[in-house]
Protein backbone atom coordinates (compact mmCIF):
# COMPACT_ATOMS: atom_id res chain seq x y z
CA UNK A 1 0.00 0.00 0.00
CA UNK A 2 1.25 3.22 -0.83
CA UNK A 3 2.72 5.21 2.41
CA UNK A 4 1.64 8.57 1.10
CA UNK A 5 -1.33 10.68 3.59
CA UNK A 6 -3.34 11.99 -0.05
CA UNK A 7 -2.59 10.42 -3.41
CA UNK A 8 -4.08 12.06 -6.76
CA UNK A 9 -4.78 9.77 -9.79
CA UNK A 10 -6.98 10.55 -12.67
CA UNK A 11 -7.87 13.68 -10.89
CA UNK A 12 -9.32 11.57 -7.99
CA UNK A 13 -8.49 12.22 -4.20
CA UNK A 14 -7.91 9.50 -2.62
CA UNK A 15 -7.15 9.12 1.50
CA UNK A 16 -4.80 6.48 3.03
CA UNK A 17 -6.59 3.83 4.56
CA UNK A 18 -4.59 3.14 7.06
CA UNK A 19 -4.94 7.35 8.03
CA UNK A 20 -8.70 6.70 7.60
CA UNK A 21 -8.45 3.87 10.17
CA UNK A 22 -6.47 5.68 12.69
CA UNK A 23 -8.31 9.00 12.32
CA UNK A 24 -11.61 7.12 13.17
CA UNK A 25 -10.42 5.63 16.13
CA UNK A 26 -8.76 9.01 17.04
CA UNK A 27 -12.05 10.45 16.94
CA UNK A 28 -13.43 7.72 18.94
CA UNK A 29 -10.97 8.36 21.99
CA UNK A 30 -11.56 12.25 21.40
CA UNK A 31 -15.62 11.51 21.68
CA UNK A 32 -15.09 9.56 25.36
CA UNK A 33 -12.21 11.82 26.68
CA UNK A 34 -15.03 14.65 26.11
CA UNK A 35 -17.73 13.05 27.72
CA UNK A 36 -15.68 12.43 30.66
CA UNK A 37 -14.28 15.59 30.70
CA UNK A 38 -17.97 17.16 30.40
CA UNK A 39 -19.26 14.30 33.33
CA UNK A 40 -15.99 15.77 35.40
CA UNK A 41 -17.25 19.06 35.13
CA UNK A 42 -20.33 18.93 36.22
CA UNK A 43 -19.96 17.06 39.06
CA UNK A 44 -16.75 19.33 40.27
CA UNK A 45 -19.76 22.65 39.77
CA UNK A 46 -21.99 20.90 41.44
CA UNK A 47 -19.79 20.36 44.24
CA UNK A 48 -18.20 23.64 44.63
CA UNK A 49 -21.63 25.09 44.35
CA UNK A 50 -22.53 23.20 47.17
CA UNK A 51 -19.72 24.15 49.12
CA UNK A 52 -19.89 27.94 48.44
CA UNK A 53 -16.10 27.64 46.94
CA UNK A 54 -14.77 30.19 43.96
CA UNK A 55 -11.46 27.96 42.73
CA UNK A 56 -9.60 25.21 43.23
CA UNK A 57 -5.69 25.10 42.64
CA UNK A 58 -3.97 22.05 43.34
CA UNK A 59 -1.07 20.06 41.14
CA UNK A 60 -1.15 22.67 38.83
CA UNK A 61 -4.70 22.25 37.89
CA UNK A 62 -6.74 25.52 38.50
CA UNK A 63 -10.62 24.95 38.46
CA UNK A 64 -12.42 28.23 38.61
CA UNK A 65 -16.27 28.32 39.29
CA UNK A 66 -18.00 31.14 37.59
CA UNK A 67 -21.91 31.56 38.96
CA UNK A 68 -24.43 31.88 36.25
CA UNK A 69 -25.72 34.94 34.38
CA UNK A 70 -27.17 36.76 31.80
CA UNK A 71 -26.21 38.05 28.80
CA UNK A 72 -27.11 40.53 26.25
CA UNK A 73 -26.88 40.48 22.72
CA UNK A 74 -28.15 41.79 19.08
CA UNK A 75 -30.59 40.05 17.87
CA UNK A 76 -28.48 40.56 14.20
CA UNK A 77 -31.14 38.48 11.85
CA UNK A 78 -34.07 41.15 13.38
CA UNK A 79 -31.87 44.26 13.15
CA UNK A 80 -31.13 42.81 9.59
CA UNK A 81 -34.44 42.78 9.03
CA UNK A 82 -36.17 45.44 10.26
CA UNK A 83 -33.18 48.29 10.18
CA UNK A 84 -30.89 47.19 7.48
CA UNK A 85 -29.34 50.68 7.06
CA UNK A 86 -28.27 50.73 10.51
CA UNK A 87 -27.04 47.07 10.30
CA UNK A 88 -24.77 48.37 6.99
CA UNK A 89 -23.54 50.81 8.52
CA UNK A 90 -22.57 48.66 12.21
CA UNK A 91 -21.35 45.88 10.00
CA UNK A 92 -17.38 44.94 9.00
CA UNK A 93 -15.63 42.74 6.46
CA UNK A 94 -13.02 40.28 7.95
CA UNK A 95 -11.10 37.84 5.85
CA UNK A 96 -11.70 33.74 7.45
CA UNK A 97 -8.64 31.45 5.91
CA UNK A 98 -9.35 28.33 4.08
CA UNK A 99 -10.23 25.05 5.95
CA UNK A 100 -11.80 21.80 5.49
CA UNK A 101 -13.79 19.82 8.17
CA UNK A 102 -13.71 15.97 8.59
CA UNK A 103 -16.80 14.37 9.76
CA UNK A 104 -16.82 10.56 10.90
CA UNK A 105 -19.67 8.15 11.63
CA UNK A 106 -18.83 6.15 14.88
Amino acid sequence: MNNELVTINNNEITINQNFINEYKEFKKLQLRMELAEKELKEILKEKMQELGKTSIIKDGISVIYKKATTRTSIDTTRLKNELPEIYESYSKTSDVSASISISVEL
